[in-house]
């Protein structure tokens, strides 16, 4: 690397650290609110216009996957920026609490009215809704006793995808849930899926427009809410849940420990968890974490199907060893097919 370039790079990066601490502004001069958030974006994006709109407090807005939300607060860890952040996995919430970098809200107003089970014990953070990870299907395959096993074992008769766990969230979490619910044998299921033809998308959007123009005809682990965004649509697709159990993967809200204003963080969450901002959530298709919320119209006909029972803390503890092992030993290992 020329000199030259060496000194661009190093400019630039202490811009970026002047940035980070100098801390965003609004139009009047005053420092916003910051919130980093993962998806979906109209989503994070409404609920963020409505709060600057009833509180007049601006809000810096950063939307990403949740990996990409890790990253940059490990990145800002001593030049602290966010005050909010929303992570699609509860896994990452348990990663900054047993670290200490959240701060509790024990007397949120709306508690008594959410789903408390979803909830962190020592309040540092609270689901605003969840999603199930299940199975999409093409509606000709529409069988309401599919198992996984019959599509890990070759009983299904169609071509199946999943989203990568190294680039989707939902997937990765399904399959640290499986692991934890089939222990060893999981290993087994997959490989013996892969001999049969199980292939891996890049990541969400990937599999579903593969599963709508019938490249595939189920998608295995694949995150309910984006299913029935197409289906409220009229794509002749549905969600399946196997009898035995999916993955429930909550949706955490959190404070930092440390933020900038926390008094405007706690504002937000309680704007977050009002009932006009619990529906727009249930719109989106999710799970709403108030009970008093009705679901969406298309989601609202399955009901709530049996879950796995996920220990969080061990899924944290193993989840790295987990989505390493699955990438070397099944998504990218060779696939030698009858």
């Amino acid at each position: 690397m020329s000199f030259t370039r060496q000194l661009f790079g190093l400019s630039a990066l202490a811009a970026s650290w002047l940035l980070a601490a100098c801390g965003p502004v609004d139009d009047s001069g005053r420092e916003s609110l910051v919130v980093y958030s993962a998806g979906p974006r109209p989503l994070i994006e409404h609920i963020t216009r409505t709060f600057t709109e009833e509180t007049g407090i601006a809000v810096d807005l950063f939307v990403a996957t949740t990996g990409q939300v890790m990253a940059r607060l490990e990145a800002e860890k001593y030049r602290q920026r966010a005050d909010v952040v929303i992570f699609a996995s509860e896994v990452a919430a348990k990663a900054l609490k047993a670290n200490a970098r959240l701060l509790p809200y024990p007397d949120a107003p709306w508690l008594e009215e959410t789903e408390n089970a979803w909830h962190d014990p020592d309040s540092t953070y609270f689901a605003t809704g969840a999603a199930l990870v299940g199975i999409a299907l093409r509606n000709e395959f529409r069988n309401p006793d599919l198992e996984w096993a019959d599509f890990f074992e070759g009983r299904f008769q169609g071509r199946v995808t999943m989203p990568s766990p190294s680039r989707s969230g939902s997937a990765g979490d399904f399959v640290v849930a499986y692991a934890l619910t089939r222990g060893e044998d999981m290993w087994g299921d997959f490989r013996q899926a892969r001999r049969g033809g199980l292939e891996f998308a890049a990541a969400n959007s990937q599999a579903i427009t593969s599963l709508l123009i019938g490249a595939f005809d189920a998608i295995v682990g694949a995150v309910d809410y984006l299913i029935y965004r197409q289906m409220a649509d009229g794509a002749q697709i549905h969600m399946h849940f196997p009898p035995s159990g999916s993955a429930l993967v909550t949706r955490p809200i959190a404070i930092l420990a440390g933020a900038p204003h926390p008094e405007r963080a706690r504002a937000f969450l309680d704007h977050y968890f009002s009932p006009e901002m619990q529906q727009a959530l249930a719109d989106a298709h999710l799970l709403p974490a108030r009970r008093d919320i009705p679901l969406s119209h298309v989601r609202a006909g399955d009901g709530l199907p049996p879950t796995f029972e996920t220990d969080i803390a061990e899924a944290y503890r193993r989840q790295t060893q987990i989505l390493r092992r699955f990438q070397i030993e099944i998504e990218r290992a060779a696939v030698v097919r009858p």
